[in-house]
């Protein structure tokens, strides 16, 4: 993996552009090698992961596959990156929303909700390629070790902002709640997903904080 990571960027720059790219630009490495990234997630979203082969993603980007090969050793290593840093941006995109509000915990879960709800990321590209990997994460154990180690930090986010609500709570108490909620938003996520027009994004949002407030009555 480059020391650079999708984590430093900006979440847009996961958004792939549309249809096919007819040409390759002259553009620095860390640019094209995001470029790559976002045709890949919106290969993943249309395709599946077999469609998604580095052929497809090389005639969608525009550029050779000695290219490819120049930033990523092969298909598979790319469709793990691409996860390891889905998950990297998701959390930084969540932490920068919340960080500034956590001296009021409930404005902070709002937050929570309201970033990963953003149109950055709860688009269809997004989402999509996220469900592939949920399928991928059941049969591959690397995939299993990142989103392993991408919901302990999510959840550890969620605990350091329950921490501040009032009220006591026990251990597992919190535990059980910050397990129930994050089933909920991911439930969510899939329902938004499947119908925006029947669970608009302002729904999930508000369903979510519903839920909290219900799981962390005092």
């Amino acid at each position: 993996m480059e020391e650079n990571s999708m984590a430093d960027a900006d979440p847009v720059a996961l958004q792939p552009e549309k249809g096919r790219r007819t040409r390759a630009r002259r553009q620095a490495p860390l640019v094209r090698r995001q470029d790559l990234l976002a045709v890949t997630v919106n290969c993943l979203a249309r395709l599946g992961p077999r469609g998604t082969t580095g052929r497809e993603i090389c005639r969608q980007a525009g550029v050779s596959h000695g290219l490819l090969r120049h930033y990523f050793i092969n298909p598979d290593n790319l469709l793990l990156e691409t996860y390891e840093q889905l998950c990297e941006q998701l959390l930084a995109h969540v932490e920068a929303e919340v960080i500034p509000y956590e001296a009021d915990p409930w404005d902070a879960l709002h937050r929570f909700f309201v970033a990963v709800f953003s149109k950055e990321w709860a688009g269809p590209d997004i989402i999509g390629a996220w469900m592939v990997f949920w399928q991928l994460v059941r049969s591959r154990e690397d995939f299993q070790l990142v989103s392993e180690r991408f919901n302990l930090r999510q959840r550890a986010l969620m605990d350091r902002i329950a921490q501040r609500l009032p009220g006591e709570r026990d251990a597992g108490q919190l535990a059980d709640a910050i397990a129930i909620l994050s089933a909920i938003l991911d439930g969510l996520w899939i329902e938004f997903y499947l119908s925006e027009a029947r669970t608009p994004a302002e729904r999930c949002i508000a369903l979510c904080e519903r839920a909290a407030r219900m799981l962390f009555a005092a």
